[in-house]
């Protein structure tokens, strides 16, 4: 792994002093000191695979899971997305999305973490995790459209929450936000009616990918078990797991507070300028 200077991605004391910095023109400086060790670094490294990544991220989180059970040996570069790090010239280039997380393997770089954890594991998979993307042609359509659902309704719904909260608009989350976070619950309690996971009746893709998205929502709105039994035992079932303790829960627990500060510092800002 490279250890970089990285602090806490969405910590209140992180974003005012990142401010600062900016205010005092050193965060030039800071950003040359940094590009200068991860070049050195890159150098000495013989490590193929490099994981672009914030640890509170969920997509990122995902990425990070399956590459610990594929076994695989990556080079880990922290990215701060309030400080738009992923703007740059350089990772533009490789990442156009300018999305988090992104992957570079032999020079070859590709963004999505959905498009990235197929690729990971097709690239480095073994016979012993075929469990997570069997070859069933209908288990595995399944297991497509779940990952789906996760990139284009329910990853959405957490986006836009995000996206109002670090741009300092978001106070609270609306009733619009909250019934489009509780219909996506309503369709995994739905999916979850034919098997215990997601796509099949062991842990696959989706549910390592979904979860992830989910320990943020949970936080933010939490899993109505009278509501959603199936959904709500499932996703005690994922918690327990080990690799998603050692990954998943502390990220997952930095993304929700960091949130729920921001949203009560923007509350206390937009007070302040009646």
């Amino acid at each position: 792994m490279i250890y970089m200077y990285y602090v806490s991605t969405y910590s209140m004391p992180t974003i005012l002093s990142w401010r600062l910095l900016l205010r005092s023109n050193l965060l030039k400086t800071t950003f040359d000191k940094r590009r200068q060790i991860l070049n050195l670094n890159l150098i000495n490294i013989k490590m193929s695979t490099t994981i672009y990544k914030a640890d509170a991220s969920p997509p990122a989180r995902t990425v990070l899971m399956i590459a610990d059970l594929l076994g695989i040996k990556y080079n880990g570069y922290d990215i701060n997305p309030i400080l738009r790090e992923q703007d740059t010239p350089d990772m533009t280039k490789k990442n156009p999305m300018r999305t988090i997380p992104f992957i570079e393997d032999d020079g070859f770089c590709l963004g999505d973490s959905h498009a990235i954890i197929l690729y990971l594991l097709d690239k480095y998979g073994k016979p012993e995790h075929s469990y997570l993307y069997p070859t069933d042609k209908q288990k595995r359509a399944t297991i497509n459209q779940r990952l789906f659902f996760d990139c284009g309704i329910l990853f959405p719904y957490l986006r836009t929450i995000m996206a109002l909260t670090y741009t300092g608009r978001l106070t609270e989350l609306s009733k619009s936000m909250i019934r489009n976070i509780e219909s996506g619950y309503r369709m995994l309690d739905t999916y979850l009616s034919d098997s215990m996971y997601l796509a099949d009746d062991v842990m696959t893709l989706a549910d390592l990918s979904v979860f992830t998205t989910m320990s943020t929502l949970h936080g933010l709105v939490p899993i109505d078990s009278t509501k959603y039994p199936k959904l709500m035992n499932w996703f005690i079932n994922m918690s327990e797991k080990e690799i998603c303790k050692k990954i998943n829960q502390p990220g997952a627990e930095q993304h929700v507070a960091g949130l729920n500060a921001l949203m009560e510092n923007n509350k206390i800002n937009q007070k302040s300028k009646l």
